[in-house]
């Protein structure tokens, strides 16, 4: 791994992973919405979570807005790394086994129940929301209401890819969809708050507003060599601020993810 790289005297927000802040120059530049890209299985949520729980450790408050996973299941997942999620904030819009109606109205937000950590969703045993009224436009509200006076410092979109679903579809504003989730993403990005948004790679050839309105992206890929998984991040871009544009390995072990 090579050494870190001289930057100018910016706060600096750390991932929780050493050898990625490195990469990073320090870490992600505090205040910014960035892309975490990768497809099944290749960490990204692992990579999140790590983030999230490094502002913990740092006695911030954070949040977590579950849309692939069940709270409770994300707990589970990550119970053999001894890592403690329960004072994660966490906004469930995860669909489970039903469909999101893509035409829910803003008003039905008030469907929405105030975010809880998820110590109090393992305590309860049931979900936070109703999933039939979630929409993108009830998210933004949502986060907007909670997120309002700068109590977070630490967000996490897992992940857009599956927000896409929630979109509303219009054969009369084909451009309905994207419209929604430029504003979700505008108002993240005006937030001031340090977000890490998951998705999926997209098509090359088209650009998505996430590329777009994100600060910078960071890709996580894996393939198999014999029977062999190797794995490697490479940042992509990262806006106003030098950074180790090489591939490194990272491995998932016994206590998450190690990069170097």
């Amino acid at each position: 791994m090579s050494a870190p790289i001289p930057t100018p005297t910016v706060e600096r927000v750390a991932t929780g992973i050493p050898g990625l802040d490195r990469m990073l120059g320090g870490g992600l530049v505090g205040g910014r919405p960035y892309l975490l890209t990768g497809g099944t299985g290749s960490g990204k949520s692992l990579v999140a979570l790590t983030f999230l729980l490094e502002g913990i450790r740092r006695g911030e408050e954070v949040l977590l807005v579950a849309v692939d996973e069940p709270p409770g299941e994300i707990m589970e997942n990550v119970r053999t790394f001894g890592w403690d999620l329960s004072a994660v904030h966490t906004l469930d819009a995860n669909p489970g086994v039903k469909a999101f109606r893509r035409t829910a109205a803003v008003q039905e937000i008030r469907a929405l129940n105030d975010l809880k950590t998820m110590r109090d969703i393992a305590q309860e045993g049931k979900r936070t929301s109703d999933p039939e009224d979630i929409a993108i436009q009830g998210i933004q509200l949502k986060l907007r209401q909670q997120m309002d006076g700068g109590r977070y410092t630490r967000v996490v979109v897992d992940s857009m890819t599956s927000i896409r679903r929630f979109a509303v579809k219009s054969s009369a504003d084909p451009q309905a969809e994207r419209t929604e989730i430029q504003s979700l993403l505008r108002f993240l990005s005006e937030s001031g708050v340090t977000t890490l948004i998951t998705a999926t790679p997209s098509n090359p050839a088209l650009l998505t507003p996430e590329e777009i309105l994100t600060r910078g992206e960071i890709l996580l890929t894996r393939k198999w060599i014999g029977d062999r998984s190797v794995r490697q991040v490479k940042i992509v871009r990262m806006r106003g601020c030098a950074h180790d544009p090489e591939r490194r390995p990272f491995v998932i072990g016994p206590r998450g993810v190690v990069v170097g």
